[in-house]
């Protein structure tokens, strides 16, 4: 008997982790798994009381119980009539449709469309100023039955082109990113003002611009790179982004305005990698156009601390020719790790590549402390028109062997190109014209590079804007392919890579605009 009893005790070992598995959900992390037919409840006048006096959350508005429609909206906020709203920010989890929970956000209200039938449970929890987190978050279950599916609306007329793709109709395409999911892809028009959103690489489109409501003109957009859900957009001419952690279903603004000095607008803008805690940080390069720029930093954990200035007045930041404007900036791929962003910034005459680093554990950054930054990239002349800058996915500022940079610059100079910047020495691309983007796809050691033109060079009527392809751009000297078969569009290629580098993509604007692709890295472009 006694042998029997420890057989049932050591298979009661055994069967306990399978328990504990099955006892959590996988997408709306450490919150009990519910049965299989969730429970309805009646609509209370205030829905889930937090479990917390420090943050009492309530769901005050959302469906509940059966419904027989598919788009639903939640808005909630904190019980807590003696405490400023301002001090919580909310991440919110759909059990049944996302993977995870958002990212901490100011926001107050999510929206939901073309939901299947199913049962759900929405999820949001608080986090205080101080980064305390709601310790069981509040939620609010919900079934949609009886909604017949719909075919998704496209909010763009679709036009066959060759090899399966779609024209972009009417869209001056200035800005793309690409998602690391290799479906998802934003497009900002920034002549008028629109954002559009694929999530099928490209072969249809939806228009999310209203979501952002944000004002005119819209300057840069950008996408985390591990995590295509996090989008942020530059809107009003340069003074507000606005940022959506669900594909840009929803956007939040993030009040920059209050920390813009005077005559300063933001010109360009990156979202950092995850980095664990705080989860990531998104950084704006400012302009004035009189050399009096700076790198703006808001960590997004909940902008409990909201942005900061991580330049002016920081010991390293003037370059020799004194203040300068921000024209491009890029996160390092490995910036968990090495905390080091890079610019493009140009002062009245000169052009350099920046190189700070943050301490990811506080407010602190340090400029150019590496031998030879900033690096020198241009000849003297007039403020920047474009620059870009991409970055191998090994690279690393820790370390000098890792520090391949690709920048770009260009104006109506002698000295506009593409420089291979390997640690501290800058060597000249000698690319074949004025170029307004670039995009690296490889590591240190082998990969390739894509340039797209600033403007068609077949004078008028010109509507096919040339892009260029080096298989050796780490080379002493690089060779230039042009497209055969060039994207459609009068100015201003933006180019990018699919994240297995298979595909390449380009948007472009003015005659013809459109979004192209080409999986033969450029020699022929797809519309």
């Amino acid at each position: 008997m006694a042998k029997r009893n420890l057989a049932l005790v050591f298979l009661s070992l055994l069967l306990l982790p399978l328990y504990i598995f099955f006892s959590f959900q996988t997408g709306c992390a450490m919150v009990p798994a519910q049965p299989s037919t969730l429970p309805h409840p009646s609509p209370p006048a205030i829905l889930s009381p937090g479990s917390s006096p420090r943050f009492s959350t309530i769901i005050y508005e959302g469906p509940a119980g059966a419904i027989n429609y598919d788009s639903v909206t939640f808005k909630w906020g904190s019980g807590l009539s003696s405490v400023d709203p301002s001090n919580f920010t909310y991440a919110t989890c759909l059990q049944g449709y996302d993977k995870d929970y958002t990212p901490f956000l100011p926001a107050t209200s999510r929206s939901f469309n073309n939901l299947a039938n199913g049962s759900y449970v929405f999820y949001v929890k608080a986090q205080d100023t101080r980064g305390n987190i709601e310790p069981t978050p509040v939620s609010l279950a919900f079934t949609i039955a009886g909604v017949v599916p719909q075919q998704a609306v496209q909010n763009l007329p679709l036009v066959p082109g060759g090899g399966g793709g779609y024209l972009l109709i009417g869209s001056d395409i200035s800005r793309i990113a690409v998602g690391s999911d290799g479906l998802t892809i934003y497009a900002l028009d920034s002549t008028n003002s629109r954002l559009y959103r694929s999530d099928s690489a490209g072969a249809d489109w939806r228009d999310i611009s209203a979501a952002v409501t944000g004002a005119a003109p819209w300057i840069d957009l950008s996408a985390a790179p591990d995590d295509a859900r996090f989008v942020a957009v530059v809107t009003n001419g340069g003074s507000e982004i606005y940022i959506s952690a669900d594909s840009g279903a929803n956007f939040s603004g993030t009040g920059i305005s209050s920390i813009l000095g005077a005559g300063q607008a933001v010109r360009c803008i990156s979202i950092s990698p995850d980095y664990g805690a705080p989860m990531r940080e998104i950084a704006a390069g400012t302009w004035s156009g009189m050399a009096g720029g700076s790198v703006l930093i808001n960590v997004l954990t909940g902008f409990s601390g909201g942005w900061f200035d991580a330049s002016t007045g920081i010991s390293g930041w003037l370059a020799p020719g004194g203040g300068v404007d921000v024209f491009a900036i890029k996160h390092s791929p490995s910036f968990a790790s090495d905390g080091t962003m890079l610019l493009v910034a140009s002062s009245a005459a000169r052009t350099y590549l920046y190189m700070g680093a943050r301490d990811l554990g506080s407010r602190s950054t340090t400029w150019n402390s590496s031998t030879g930054y900033p690096v020198e990239i241009g000849q003297t002349g007039t403020p920047l028109n474009y620059a870009d800058i991409s970055l191998p996915a090994d690279y690393n500022g820790s370390t000098p062997f890792s520090r391949h940079v690709f920048a770009s610059w260009s104006k109506n100079n002698p000295g506009q190109d593409i420089y291979h910047i390997v640690d501290y020495q800058a060597y000249r691309m000698n690319a074949p014209e004025l170029i307004s983007s670039i995009a690296f796809y490889g590591s240190t050691g082998h990969g390739k590079l894509l340039a797209g033109a600033a403007r068609c060079q077949g004078g008028g009527g010109c509507y096919q804007v040339q892009t260029y392809f080096s298989a050796n751009p780490a080379s002493n000297y690089p060779a230039w392919q042009p497209s055969q078969k060039a994207p459609t569009g009068s100015r201003a290629a933006m180019v990018g890579w699919s994240p297995d580098g298979i595909t390449a993509y380009a948007g472009a604007s003015g005659t013809e605009s459109a979004f192209s692709h080409s999986i033969n890295n450029g020699f022929t472009w797809n519309q």
